[in-house]
């Protein structure tokens, strides 16, 4: 027996298959049911402004709350000495994790702007991005372990405790992000110095900051170890003398510890400062991601998340 099917019935017909395909692999929920989930910003500046405004509150917030308490001398503290107490630890944390979130995605798209910049695949240019994206990344989980652990956190039963659980864990933190900033910015000078559509100004630029990022890390080479005997004692193996001693934020600076916060705040807003010349590059950049199932291949696109770069004159 025959059916003929009219218009209508053949149009239902198709519409219900169609979306029945789209709907279900197997068991598999197809996300993009009527159409794929899709986030697109036209300029990628907004990432770079994120970052900028943690970092920056990050380092200021927690600093005048500890003042305004009178918790800490006004005299520069160290940045995760004024990050110890609640609730400047609060906001030290907060901000410091979102500013992790944000570098994530920020050199992520420097990143792949650098590859495509580099139109004649300069190898030199290739390897120092591929190597900075790398350090910079290490550096942005070293904000979350120094957010998580701030050297001025001192509510714990002795001095010894203080060392294994705060100070070591926040010292490699405090590690991946000043050295790894600073390497980073070596990586960058590199591109910088051979990448065909950088000025001449921009060039030099970057090299200013190297350097002053080195006269920082020589300034700090001598300050550093006295700051650490001062804290930890001259007698750093003595593990009784540190179970029977309870540590407290010192509320008298000496030299040294006044060198070290006051690079450490140099380096950091420095940093902040740098970071901002990706401004005029990513101002030209969208991004676009799609979500999509991997089995779904009703549009063109990739079936992962892609970065999509506009044309640059």
């Amino acid at each position: 027996m025959r059916t003929v099917l009219n218009e209508k019935e053949k149009s239902y017909f198709e519409i219900s298959s169609s979306v029945n395909s789209r709907a279900w692999v197997g068991l598999v929920f197809c996300a993009c049911w009527n159409d794929h989930i899709s986030l697109k910003w036209q300029r990628c500046t907004v990432f770079l402004f994120g970052l900028m405004t943690c970092l920056s509150a990050g380092l200021l917030l927690p600093y005048l709350t500890m003042v305004i308490r009178n918790l800490l001398p006004p005299l520069l503290p160290l940045v995760s000495d004024a990050g110890g107490l609640p609730p400047s630890s609060g906001i030290f944390a907060v901000f410091l994790i979102l500013a992790s979130f944000f570098a994530f995605i920020t050199f992520t798209i420097v990143y792949v702007t650098i590859n495509h910049l580099n139109g004649n695949d300069k190898k030199i240019i290739r390897i120092a991005n591929r190597y900075g994206f790398i350090i910079i990344l290490i550096s942005s989980l070293g904000l979350v372990v120094t957010g998580c652990y701030p050297v001025g956190y001192t509510d714990v039963p002795n001095m010894l405790e203080w060392v294994m659980t705060v100070l070591g864990v926040h010292s490699l933190g405090a590690v991946m992000i000043l050295v790894g900033v600073a390497l980073y910015q070596y990586c960058l000078a590199a591109v910088w110095w051979y990448l065909p559509c950088a000025s001449k100004r921009e060039k030099y630029i970057k090299l200013f900051f190297i350097c002053v990022y080195t006269a920082f890390f020589i300034t700090i080479s001598y300050p550093l170890p006295k700051m650490i005997e001062e804290v930890m004692g001259p007698d750093v193996l003595n593990f009784e003398r540190m179970r029977n001693t309870i540590y407290d934020l010192p509320h008298v600076y000496t030299i040294s510890r006044l060198i070290c916060s006051t690079t450490e705040y140099s380096i950091c807003i420095l940093s902040i400062v740098n970071f901002g010349f990706f401004y005029k590059y990513l101002q030209k950049v969208s991004l676009r991601i799609v979500l999509r199932h991997k089995s779904c291949t009703m549009e063109p696109e990739d079936p992962v998340p892609s970065i999509k770069l506009k044309p640059i004159s």
